[in-house]
């Protein structure tokens, strides 16, 4: 489920793009650093992108629109399956670290672009995250209905569940040296997946559900 899986001109200038905004900042990169990384002319990225603004924007939603639709295939999911066994809650939040850790580059760079204060994070903070808040509002009221308990408010729960999602592709050095694995490395889903059911665990009275 990679984002970019074709190897063509305008996915090489994104992916230069997404190392160079998160490394170097966005306004310390240049369109011309951009377009020498992903080896292509100046005037090819301005014919994709419409400038370093557009081709910003165009990053992010490439990481944003699949993420959100994933996470509502989901919730769609567990509605047409109403399974009271299952936490799909928590299925999706298995398949979002999997989807991210596929796009590592992208999870990295759009995650810390969320932490500026810009027009533009204000706009998909009222647009894109809010989506997501509500579609975790609801698949965990599906999970309480279901009689699972968890043993904090709601709101702090998916305060912490979401922000384990985001932390190891903004904080990758801390989570290499707390369980020793990489966000860039295909076994961090299992890894991870396995952090994130202990965590559950621990915050649910919940032991017989099945986490996927």
């Amino acid at each position: 489920m990679a984002i970019l899986q074709q190897r063509e001109t305008k996915s090489e200038v994104m992916i230069a793009a997404v190392d160079l905004f998160y490394t170097k900042g966005y306004h310390a990169t240049s369109i011309r650093e951009i377009s020498s990384k992903a080896g292509v002319n100046v005037a090819t990225v301005s014919y994709y992108f419409a400038g370093k603004q557009g081709l910003l924007e165009e990053c992010l939603l490439a990481f944003f629109e699949p993420y959100l639709d994933l996470l509502q295939k989901v919730a769609d999911s567990s509605i047409l399956k109403n399974d009271p066994t299952r936490s799909h809650m928590m299925e999706a939040a298995f398949s979002l670290i999997e989807f991210q850790q596929q796009n590592h580059r992208f999870a990295r760079f759009a995650w810390r672009e969320v932490t500026m204060d810009s027009q533009m994070v204000r706009e998909m903070t009222s647009c894109y995250l809010r989506k997501e808040q509500y579609i975790w509002k609801l698949l965990l009221a599906q999970d309480i209905e279901k009689g699972i308990s968890i043993k904090i408010s709601p709101s702090f729960f998916l305060i912490q569940l979401t922000s384990m999602l985001s932390m190891p592709f903004l904080q990758s050095q801390t989570i290499q040296e707390l369980w020793n694995i990489n966000p860039s490395e295909k076994h961090f889903t299992r890894e991870y997946s396995c952090i994130l059911r202990e965590w559950y665990l621990g915050v649910t009275c919940e032991s017989a559900i099945t986490l996927g």
